[in-house]
């Protein structure tokens, strides 16, 4: 069974001007523990799919499916807290904040309490092959792929 699927989804941009039709009829699915990739040239709608598929967008029509749940009847919010994420090309960390406070500050969204989210947060980052010397560094002062880890 697929933890994630797209079913006949289509999505339109709209402006006061014209319409995009950035997805058509799009259908897949997702099996949880597998890694996938999603190719395609510039503006050929990959962007879009992640947004339809991380809950950020509803589809214009068809449903996107979390196990067989449409992300319709979904609590988006709780979903796009507890359920998916999405790695963007451009990292979104916050300048001002360390690596490890980066790293804190969704779980402290979760409510889970900065005295807990500390511990989880440094074991995250050595989990990915950090040492502790990323700990205190700010986001300028990390190699493009520390911060994407």
């Amino acid at each position: 069974m697929s933890i994630l699927a797209l079913d006949n989804v289509s999505y339109t941009y709209k402006s006061r001007y014209q319409e995009v039709q950035a997805v058509k009829n799009a259908s897949f699915s997702f099996q949880q523990g597998k890694v996938y990739a999603l190719v395609g040239k510039s503006g050929s709608g990959k962007t879009t799919v992640l947004s339809l598929l991380a809950g950020l967008d509803l589809p214009s029509e068809g449903q996107v499916n979390f196990g067989n749940t449409s992300t319709r009847q979904l609590d988006r919010d709780k979903y796009r807290r507890e359920d998916v994420a999405v790695i963007y090309q451009a990292y979104n960390l916050f300048p001002l904040l360390t690596a490890l406070e980066n790293v804190m500050y969704p779980l402290e969204l979760k409510g889970i309490k900065a005295k807990e989210a500390k511990p989880q947060a440094a074991e995250m980052i050595i989990s990915v092959g950090l040492t502790e010397e990323v700990f205190k560094r700010y986001p300028a002062m990390l190699s493009g792929g520390e911060q994407q880890r």
